[in-house]
């Protein structure tokens, strides 16, 4: 008997959160999250995170102004008070930066502490009778989310959503070359204001989801997310805006599981996309990156055993591995795996610990030779560096060796090096 309880107890934990009140809350912050994602790829874009961190603070007088004349603490009662104190802190900061010898980033810091500070004393100075809760504002409240937030938050994501595809190519000039959208006509100033704009009623409509400062890593974060995988704009703001509902989604159905604060969930959900994406990006991942460095040590490596077997055999010669080893300070384990690769390339032929260039290892081999030198004739001649210091850095140089007809037509085709060593032509031929 005790066991069945326990198993509706479990069951009725794991459906607690899709009740009515569940799904009334969660599609408020998706469609919050959504918008936030898609109004965040413009704020990477332009690198105004800051300013983004400062609307999320300064709105606060506006917002308790609003809540003054209306006393209602809905969405639409404090939209307005908002959208006012969004645009004028864009204003402010514009003015300062542009009147003064102060640089943008303080001209925000400036503006937005203010504000709020100002926020602050006319939340104090509030007749009595009179209850506006910080807390709720700072952290957000989803239990007081509403039918009526519900049903605004429906009109705002949409309405936020078109205005972004219709001006698409105005804001995308505006946002990557301001200067040529300027004299293309495109209004930049009045661009830039729409977008503080959106964003403010963006930071109110997540008042009671995540609250003002929780509201700004949805902002931000589902978008740098979006910008490690792709280097399209379209596509970027439709993977944030994925990002920042789900996010939204995960975050609310773990909070009521849980009891979590619900922004703090959904942030932290929307920081483990982001770090899934720095780690698995295909560009721009650490792990591509780690990958790519690998690549391009065993190509350097493998190159290195070519060159060595070149110039220390005769043509058609075969070469042992702990020769080599002693050559090139590699491991006699390390050339030989190296060596089975080079076969697989048919830069190589072995047998057993004896290696061979092929008639394709050799050709490679010249180009290493031939790169090498003309990489000592150039740092030689036009960097300053002496004849017995250019050997080691002409080393690592010489692997760039698509550069080599360049060089040596600059160098106006040498036939030695600066140690007399004769430089391979192009076209020559290995022996035989």
């Amino acid at each position: 008997m005790d066991e069945i309880i326990a198993q509706i107890n479990f069951a009725g934990w794991w459906l607690r959160p899709f009740s009515d009140r569940w799904w009334q809350e969660t599609v408020c912050s998706m469609l919050v999250g959504v918008t936030c994602g898609v109004l965040g790829c413009y704020v990477v874009l332009r690198r105004m995170a800051l300013i983004g961190d400062a609307l999320s603070h300064a709105v606060l007088p506006g917002v308790v102004i609003a809540f003054l004349i209306t006393h209602d603490t809905g969405i639409l009662g404090l939209l307005y008070g908002a959208l006012l104190a969004g645009l004028l802190t864009a204003i402010l900061v514009n003015i300062v930066s542009r009147f003064s010898r102060t640089k943008e980033d303080s001209s925000i810091g400036i503006v937005f502490t203010s504000l709020f500070a100002i926020g602050i004393i006319l939340i104090s100075a509030m007749p009595r009778g009179l209850h506006f809760d910080l807390n709720c504002f700072l952290f957000g409240d989803p239990l007081a989310v509403s039918k009526t937030d519900l049903e605004l938050m429906a009109i705002v994501c949409p309405l936020v959503l078109i205005t972004i595809i219709a001006l698409y190519h105005p804001l995308k000039l505006a946002s990557f070359d301001p200067v040529v959208a300027a004299a293309m006509g495109i209004p930049v100033i009045t661009l830039h204001y729409l977008l503080m704009g959106m964003l403010s009623g963006t930071v109110v409509a997540g008042l009671k989801t995540t609250g003002v400062i929780l509201v700004v890593a949805l902002i931000i974060t589902p978008a740098s997310a979006a910008y490690l995988l792709t280097n399209r704009l379209s596509k970027m703001m439709f993977l944030a805006g994925l990002f920042g509902g789900f996010s939204a989604l995960a975050g609310m159905t773990v909070s009521f599981v849980t009891n979590w604060p619900s922004g703090a969930t959904m942030v932290v959900f929307a920081s483990l996309i982001f770090t899934l994406a720095m780690l698995l990006s295909p560009t721009e991942g650490l792990l591509a990156k780690v990958l790519q460095r690998r690549r391009m040590r065993r190509h350097v490596q493998g190159e290195d055993v070519l060159k060595a077997v070149y110039r220390n055999t005769q043509e058609g010669q075969w070469c042992a591995l702990d020769d080599i080893s002693s050559l090139i300070r590699l491991s006699t384990r390390r050339i030989a795996h190296l060596a089975g690769q080079l076969k697989e390339e048919g830069l190589l032929a072995r047998q057993q610990n004896q290696i061979q260039l092929t008639p394709a290892g050799q050709r490679r081999a010249v180009e290493m030779v031939r790169s090498h030198r003309l990489w000592e004739s150039y740092l030689t001649e036009h960097a300053g560096v002496a004849a017995e210091d250019v050997h080691e850095q002409a080393e690592e140089l010489e692997h760039v060796h698509d550069l080599a007809d360049q060089i040596d037509q600059h160098l106006g085709h040498p036939r030695t090096d600066p140690h007399g060593e004769t430089i391979p032509r192009p076209e020559q031929e290995p022996p035989g």
